[in-house]
């Protein structure tokens, strides 16, 4: 009789077990998976957020585009020859070069140089001024040095500038849009200046310049809306572009433009983004 209690109790202790770690294990399923559901649900939170988040100012833009430049008499270092000019006027990457300045100018082996031409003048704004690649100085002497062509975006050439490179970040974010209406305040105005290449019309992408700059609260990534104003009597102002700025000048900025419904002019209207 005794040992038949002791076998009873032992299966019943067994039984008591089997079901404590079966509801334990069932308690481990059931919250792992509303811990998935809820990182699932987190994934498509995030998705939603950055899904229009994307890359608005890339390396070109900030080395490879055009600003203007106030005074021109402020660039010294200049390239004055270089190895196989008399097989071709361009300069490729790797070519070597040579600059009329040296240690004295302060030149070191390994700085990098941002190359810059000097086109036209822009009204009274100043000079136009093109981003056309990026030197390393290989060899610095006491009064000249030598450069190698890093990196090229457009033709480069005898005659052209250096300053100091300065090395920027790209820019991420969402285009603003232009789904906007207009409205009167405080907002920076200005209109475009110069088109890319100076074509009549300018496209999503394209580079401008704008009239507005430092001196107008204007800042590195922002956006600025265009739009034109309409001949009809009170009717609103057709909003129908969106541009960033990517780079600030007193009293111009370069932009580029992130979208439009049609396209852009010269003399086409601009402020700050105000959504």
């Amino acid at each position: 009789m005794r040992n038949f209690i002791h076998k009873t109790s032992a299966k019943i202790f067994f039984s008591l077990v089997i079901i404590f770690l079966l509801f334990c294990l069932g308690e481990k399923v059931q919250s792992s998976s509303l811990d998935r559901g809820e990182s699932q649900e987190q994934e498509v939170k995030k998705a939603k957020l950055y899904k229009d988040i994307y890359p608005l100012i890339s390396e070109s833009d900030l080395y490879c585009s055009f600003f203007v430049l106030k005074n021109k008499e402020e660039l010294d270092l200049e390239i004055v020859s270089a190895e196989r000019t008399e097989e071709r006027l361009f300069l490729r990457e790797g070519d070597i070069f040579y600059l009329n300045k040296g240690k004295k100018y302060g030149l070191e082996n390994g700085q990098l140089f941002l190359i810059l031409e000097v086109g036209k003048k822009i009204k009274n704004y100043g000079y136009l001024t093109f981003m056309r690649g990026r030197a390393k100085i290989t060899d610095a002497r006491a009064s000249r040095a030598t450069a190698k062509l890093d990196k090229a975006c457009a033709p480069v050439m005898v005659g052209f500038y250096l300053v100091p490179f300065e090395e920027k970040g790209g820019l991420l974010g969402k285009d603003l849009g232009f789904d906007i209406l207009a409205r009167e305040g405080e907002d920076s105005k200005g209109k475009i200046i110069y088109s890319q290449d100076e074509h009549n019309l300018i496209g999503s992408g394209d580079w401008a310049l704008v009239d507005i700059g430092e001196e107008d609260g204007i800042q590195f990534g922002q956006q600025l809306v265009v739009y034109r104003k309409s001949k009809k009597k009170g009717a609103l102002a057709k909003m129908f572009g969106n541009l960033i700025v990517i780079n600030v000048q007193r009293k111009t900025s370069t932009v580029k433009v992130l979208s439009c419904s049609t396209p852009l002019r010269i003399g086409d209207l601009v402020q700050t983004h105000f959504k």
